[in-house]
């Protein structure tokens, strides 16, 4: 399976490409953008810089697909604007369904992008533009800033959301304020009032927070309905760099209020960052679809391929689940990959692998120590083993070939799953990128890694059982 940004890629050596991860060759990209939904097209936007393979000159690239793998490029959706309010950065995107903006034309829902302009002098404001052909143009608002800024130097990737109240319902956005989340309402997506701000003592603050994202999401299993809030942080992820925490909790319209003070961590790895949820998708009150940022600010800039840098994370679902008696999020693929590439077979570990997979296996609660040992003929090692005696997941990555601040490393991850059952593990295998999911996202584990060539062979411990392989290439 080939995307097509891919089979259209000049690469030369095309090393590490990948083959099911969005990216775009010839340029930087960084955090997802804009995320909607929308006539049976998932319309993606990002963080782009239009002339180099580093971060910089921050424009909204774009892109679009009928199946979150297969993804067609589009032309820049946002220019930045150096010698107006600035370089175009993150926010979001929703469907303005009831025209509450005034924008819609002939009973066309108009598409409302929010972002952070950020001027030569790096002063950070929110900004609006607005679409009215589905998402394929954007103009400028013309009385932007909608909201300027407070006097704090990090402020910004707003995030919007609709809040249904029973006596009102209007839009929320959530803007990061240096290590706290500021909270506006609008009924018009224009004026904005200020309702409250999170974050003082809750959480991790080992960095400046980043990419908020608020939403509602209701647990199949208990009916109840709860409030979730996505903050990136920068530095200060569990094993360096940047990661992403979530808290599960109330909202009221003006106030958020968490369920308790644990940190929890939507994916465990050290790339996954600065992740949104998509406007508009089906079923969305059970079920948000969620895209990050595949890399790690400590070394984002100097992964060894300089022809293209940065990549999107596989599609998730996000759901609530319930374990003892506290709320957490569930984060499987979406979609499960079931009608693409091979049919799943029954592996053997002296088969050679392909350059992108899906491995599958399970493994017993009884078993203490379960090691997965990928290798190449040059002697490089990507490892994971699962101590179910100590209740943690150790991930090394320490001789895989490219050393880095950061990348040359070997993290220490406890498990937050259940251990009396059977394991269930997915990785995700696409050149040069590992993604692990445990139970069917109970738990999540996102690494790159830059071989000088394909980890090729595996070795697996003996008693693993049900070892079944999906060609994904």
């Amino acid at each position: 399976m080939h995307s097509t940004l891919r089979e259209t890629s000049p690469s030369q050596n095309g090393k590490w490409e990948p083959h099911f991860h969005f990216y775009k060759f010839g340029h930087w990209i960084n955090d997802p953008n804009g995320l909607f939904y929308l006539d049976g097209k998932y319309h993606l936007f990002f963080q782009l810089n239009p002339d180099a393979t580093v971060w910089g000159n921050m424009h909204w690239g774009a892109a679009e697909s009928t199946d979150l793998i297969n993804w067609e490029h589009k032309p820049i959706a946002l220019y930045a604007e150096p010698e107006g309010l600035g370089y175009i950065f993150s926010g979001g995107a929703i469907v303005d369904g009831k025209n509450t903006s005034g924008f819609g034309i002939d009973n066309v829902p108009p598409i409302i992008a929010t972002f952070t302009q950020q001027s030569i002098e790096e002063e950070q404001v929110q900004s609006i533009a607005y679409s009215v052909d589905g998402g394929n143009t954007f103009s400028m608002f013309n009385e932007n800033p909608v909201i300027a800024n407070p006097g704090i130097k990090d402020f910004r990737d707003p995030k919007v959301v609709w809040f249904d109240g029973q006596d009102e319902q209007y839009w929320v956005k959530a803007v990061v304020a240096g290590h706290c989340v500021h909270f506006y309402k609008s009924n018009n997506l224009k004026t904005w009032t200020k309702l409250s701000e999170f974050g003082e003592g809750v959480g991790a603050h080992g960095g400046v927070w980043e990419c908020p994202d608020l939403f509602p999401l209701r647990c199949e299993e208990t009916g109840q309905q709860l409030w979730v809030l996505l903050i990136s942080i920068n530095p200060g992820g569990p094993n360096g760099g940047s990661a992403t925490q979530y808290f599960i909790g109330s909202f009221d319209g003006i106030e958020f209020v968490p369920q308790d003070g644990e940190i929890r961590w939507l994916d465990h790895g050290t790339d996954c960052y600065a992740g949104i949820t998509w406007d508009n998708t089906p079923n969305i009150l059970e079920e948000r679809v969620y895209t990050a940022w595949m890399s790690n600010w400590d070394y984002a800039n100097n992964t060894p391929d300089d022809t293209w840098r940065g990549a999107m994370t596989l599609p998730r679902s996000i759901k609530l689940g319930k374990s003892n008696h506290s709320y957490r999020l569930l984060t499987p693929v979406f979609p499960d990959f079931s009608s693409y590439g091979t049919q799943e077979a029954e592996f053997a570990c002296n088969q050679a692998l392909p350059q992108a997979y899906k491995l599958s296996l399970n493994i017993s609660p009884r078993e203490t120590q379960t090691d997965i040992v990928w290798t190449n003929e040059e002697g490089e090692v990507f490892s994971i083993s699962i101590d179910l005696k100590r209740s943690e997941i150790i991930v090394d990555r320490s001789q895989t070939g490219f050393s880095d601040k950061g990348f040359d490393s070997t993290s220490t991850i406890p498990i937050v799953f259940d251990v009396n059952d059977t394991i269930c593990l997915a990785v995700y295998v696409d050149v040069c990128s590992f993604e692990c999911f445990f139970n069917d996202g109970e738990q999540c584990i996102t690494s790159l890694v830059f071989p000088s060539s394909s980890l090729n062979n595996v070795n697996i411990s003996e008693h693993v059982t049900n070892i079944a392989l999906k060609d994904l290439t």
